[in-house]
């Protein structure tokens, strides 16, 4: 009878707490109904039930109310809506009332999320940091899009929280490993799999992987909005931070030309490439385009660092054969055969990319040591100019670019990779059907970003696409 009984009452629980996904106002009274039911049942006076049974159907009806993991991310961006602006503004403003002419009382970072309270007319009402009021519904998505914005703006991070756990290629599990995730470690996520217990973390720009949603703790990313005050004293300090790195990166001879485009080119490339001018190395397994070595503030890979090589030995051959000599060691006839053969390498015209030549550490020091004299660093400005200079051309004369903004965005896209540089700038003219509307339209920076980010080359250096992004889009379009 008692089983009988704990039966009955057991399936009255679970058609009552049944789960149901609305509005949270629903959920609130629907959860009050089972408290009310379970204490009823609990405390009936129809048939009697003993205190273990009354324990495990209390017990029973908080585990079915307690959310799961992907449960609670899930109620995390039910509420919420991505930002985006009109034009090439890094922030959205929330008004005071749900109209045009109303007081701007928050500034809200572009793409970032903001709280959605209610929809009045074309209005949404939202909730950022401390303040509330209204963004235009044109500028705010909401819905299924949110979770994919989230994703490609890096808004989303796991901590590894329990142990080191391996990143496999796909979500299944018995997939081969690609890196490990380190515990205690924040990785942007991705990607999330099909049921969700998987997720896609990014942990560095060409490494990427798989791992079970159980093992980390998921973290939406929140800019909340400045106030006036506090949008007015950030601009001022970008101003400052900007002119600091321009100047910063423009270093060691490479002087302001007075031309602010080329400037801002030269300073955007030294700041990807590294600014470095001692870097010498030899290709990364990571990057499977790479054969030989890269050199130099700005980069130089494979045959454009030979040429530069070449032209810092000829420029003083005996002050450059006498620097690698001190940087090998061994007797004098070692010293002697060394540097001979590095000289040769240096001045001969073979194509180090072709015969995938890479060098000794020995030999990456010497190189150092002529790229770091006075000759190499003078050497190295003269042919950043002369590359930059260049490439400007390629920009202006035959994709006729006009736009500054796309101008330098194509001249870092170029310097990394020409062919796709030239194939995502292609890709940028067919969307608006003309260069003329490109360089016009206002949105065509942008436009020219996302198809650089979805490039199967290019999209992977989603740390450096964004930087450029941000600094082309301060550029004056004039």
């Amino acid at each position: 009878m008692r089983k009988k009984l704990f039966c009955i009452a057991m399936s009255m629980i679970i058609i009552l707490s049944a789960a149901v996904h609305g509005d949270d106002k629903i959920l609130v009274q629907n959860k009050l109904m089972e408290v009310n039911t379970a204490d009823k049942v609990l405390k009936s006076t129809t048939f009697t039930i003993d205190k273990d049974t009354a324990k495990k159907i209390a017990k029973h009806h908080y585990k079915k109310s307690k959310l799961t993991k992907f449960e609670k991310y899930k109620k995390m961006i039910t509420h919420l809506g991505i930002v985006s602006s009109n034009n090439e503004d890094d922030f959205v403003t929330i008004k005071k009332q749900p109209e045009k002419k109303s007081k701007t009382v928050g500034y809200v970072p572009n793409e970032k999320p903001v709280i959605i309270i209610e929809l009045v007319g074309e209005w949404y009402k939202v909730k950022s940091g401390k303040i509330t009021g209204y963004i235009n519904q044109d500028n705010v998505t909401v819905d299924d899009e949110v979770e994919n914005l989230l994703l490609d703006n890096y808004g989303i991070e796991a901590l590894i929280k329990v142990s080191n756990v391996k990143l496999r290629s796909s979500a299944k599990n018995t997939d081969s490993a690609v890196g490990m995730g380190y515990k205690g470690n924040v990785y942007p996520v991705i990607g999330f799999s099909n049921d969700y217990k998987k997720i896609r973390i990014q942990r560095t720009e060409t490494i990427a992987g798989w791992v079970s949603i159980k093992d980390v703790d998921i973290k939406i990313l929140w800019d909340s909005a400045m106030t006036k005050e506090e949008y007015d004293t950030y601009i001022e300090e970008q101003e400052k931070i900007q002119e600091a790195e321009l100047q910063k990166i423009l270093n060691a001879g490479m002087q302001k030309t007075g031309d602010p485009l080329f400037d801002t080119i030269s300073a955007l490339i030294a700041h990807n490439e590294s600014g470095n001018y001692v870097a010498a190395r030899n290709g990364l397994p990571q990057f499977k385009g790479e054969t030989t070595i890269t050199v130099g503030a700005w980069q130089w890979y494979g045959e454009r660092a030979h040429s530069l090589l070449r032209r810092i030995y000829t420029s003083d051959s005996k002050k450059a054969k006498q620097l690698i000599k001190d940087a090998v060691s061994g007797n004098k006839k070692i010293r002697e055969e060394k540097t001979e053969e590095l000289c040769r390498e240096i001045t001969d015209s073979s194509s180090w990319e072709k015969r995938k030549r890479n060098f000794s550490k020995e030999e990456l020091v010497a190189i150092k040591a002529l790229l770091g004299s006075s000759n190499g660093v003078s050497i190295q400005n003269t042919q950043a100019k002369e590359d930059i200079t260049s490439r400007i051309s390629v920009a202006r004369n035959t994709y006729k670019l006009t736009n500054p903004q796309l101008i330098a965005y194509f001249c870092d896209m170029f310097w990394q990779n020409p062919e796709n540089a030239r194939t995502i700038t292609k890709a940028a003219i067919e969307h608006f059907k003309s260069t003329k509307k490109l360089n016009e339209e206002k949105d065509g920076l942008k436009v020219l970003h996302e198809i650089a980010m979805k490039n199967s080359v290019l999209g992977k250096f989603l740390g450096r696409r964004n930087y450029t992004y941000s600094v082309c889009k301060k550029i004056s379009k004039k």
